[in-house]
């Protein structure tokens, strides 16, 4: 209704002048007669109320613009078509209507018309030229390594719906372009052709029995990824076998070749022999040594490398195969997993004492245990004290050991740099042990020690002259004598 608009006649302009004084024979006569007489309508307008009017009618009519979108995902294209914005032109339809008002009961409003950014028909283009002939089959590739009609070959067939996946879609302005993931489609493409791939390996040794092996070194394979994403972006606009793509196999020659090996030699470096003590009290310790032995028999050490014991004796655990043993712990003997494997510590130090190569950790004994060389012993918790040992040579070392007996061997093969001369320093400020009795059933009986200092040296000499020393200074606690009295303790 135009009164709720604000829109209504001015009467009062519409009657100003309609009467007044008049000798005019034809107005009396009118006046006496009754004559009709047309007044023109004026017009009066509530521009605040018909604007409020016309702020309602823009609710309805307004609409956003929609921008066109292209959306890739894991269910397929998903396309959103562009559309016009309008918005009516609240100001200039008020002026309009209040303009018209009372002649014209119909007035065309004022509307602004807003476009979006990105057209319909970029959104056409670009769902026809690139989305289509990118998702419209599958891409392959494919790599060989090496030559031949045995040459392993394997392809890489990324189909349709994994495409979408690593596909995108990237807006500039007022265009859309398609994206590619790059990282993912490499790992992509490596779930098949990285079974081609494989890391080179340097020429090394094995021990045969007592024989040293050469293993001659073989060369890698790694994917080429240079221009491989590049002409998966090619082959996207392809079709049929134009969808195809070769990729390349690198060789990856390996850090020491076999020509190497020629220039290797291998005999005795040291030798040293341990004896442990058996019998049905000591079964758990003789097995752990057995295990421990074992897993150190034909270990490699190339040059330049470090060998650590806590590493070559595998898994210490019950899984491993190791069991409990008694231990030093604080002075004193308790059960522990692993339990006798210091001896092998031991024959390790001194196989690489004589043997003249880098000696980089060890950790002698608390309190001194007379099968051992006095100073030059070493224990193991690993991996808080391990026995390490670099081989300083141009030559890998091949660490050989085994059980005879009551016995530890060990050997070590290569090729020995220098002389070794050893000097023992005589025991000093002797101390002697005390006596404890333990009526607890965790005791495990302890014979007495005494506690000691020594010093011991190594000297390293090349063709007579001295080319190196190292110098260990060794104090052992007294080892006090340990009675158990329970009837459960031992071991």
């Amino acid at each position: 209704m135009p009164a709720e608009a604000g829109l209504s006649y001015d009467v009062d302009a519409i009657l100003e002048g309609a009467t007044g004084l008049s000798f005019d024979p034809r107005v009396l006569w009118s006046h006496v007669s009754g004559g009709a007489r047309s007044l023109p309508l004026q017009g009066a307008v509530d521009r605040e109320q018909l604007a409020a009017a016309v702020e309602r009618l823009a609710e309805d009519y307004d609409t956003e613009v929609v921008e066109g979108e292209v959306t890739l995902t894991d269910e397929g294209v998903r396309v959103v078509e562009a559309e016009l914005g309008r918005s009516l032109d609240v100001d200039g339809t008020v002026d309009a209507v209040a303009s018209a008002w009372p002649d014209d009961r119909r007035v065309e409003g004022r509307a602004v018309v807003a476009a979006p950014t990105l057209s319909q028909d970029e959104v056409e283009r670009f769902t026809r030229e690139e989305v289509d002939p990118a998702l419209s089959e599958a891409v392959r590739v494919t790599a060989t390594r090496g030559s031949g009609d045995d040459a392993p070959t394997a392809t890489a067939e990324i189909a349709p719906r994994e495409l979408v996946e690593l596909l995108g879609t990237e807006r500039t302005g007022d265009t859309l372009s398609l994206t590619l993931d790059e990282e993912g489609l490499m790992a992509r493409i490596r779930q098949d052709l990285g079974q081609l791939e494989r890391g080179p390996r340097d020429a090394t040794v094995e021990l045969d029995g007592t024989d040293v092996d050469v293993v001659p070194a073989r060369s890698g394979a790694a994917l080429q990824e240079e221009g491989l994403v590049a002409a998966v972006r090619e082959a996207l606009t392809a079709e049929g076998e134009d969808r195809t793509v070769e990729a390349t196999l690198e060789a990856v020659e390996p850090g020491i070749p076999t020509e190497v090996s020629e220039a290797w030699s291998f005999s005795p470096m040291a030798e040293f022999t341990s004896v442990f003590p058996t019998g049905e009290a000591n079964a758990a310790r003789t097995h752990n040594l057995h295990v421990g032995v074992e897993n150190v028999n034909g270990t490699v050490v190339m040059p330049g490398r470090q060998f650590s014991l806590g590493v070559a004796l595998g898994d210490l655990s019950e899984e491993g195969g190791y069991r409990e043993a008694p231990v030093i712990v604080d002075g004193r003997l308790v059960m522990g997993l692993g339990g006798g494997l210091s001896q092998i510590s031991t024959v390790v130090f001194n196989v690489s004492w004589f043997a003249g190569v880098q000696l980089d950790a060890h950790t002698p004994h608390s309190y001194y245990i007379s099968r051992y060389p006095a100073g030059r012993e070493a224990t193991l918790a690993y991996p808080i004290i391990d026995n390490v040992w670099t081989n300083d040579t141009d030559t890998p070392v091949v660490v050989r050991s085994w059980i005879e007996g009551d016995q530890i061997h060990m050997v070590f093969l290569g090729d020995r740099q220098y002389d070794v001369e050893t000097i023992d320093g005589p025991r000093r400020d002797v101390r002697q042990p005390e006596e404890h009795v333990d009526d607890s059933p965790e005791c495990v009986p302890q014979g007495p020690a005494e506690g000691f200092t020594i010093t011991n040296v190594r000297i390293l000499r090349s063709g007579g002259q001295e080319v190196s020393r190292d110098e260990f200074t060794t104090t052992y606690h007294p080892a006090d004598e340990v009675v158990c009295t329970h009837p459960e303790a031992g071991y």
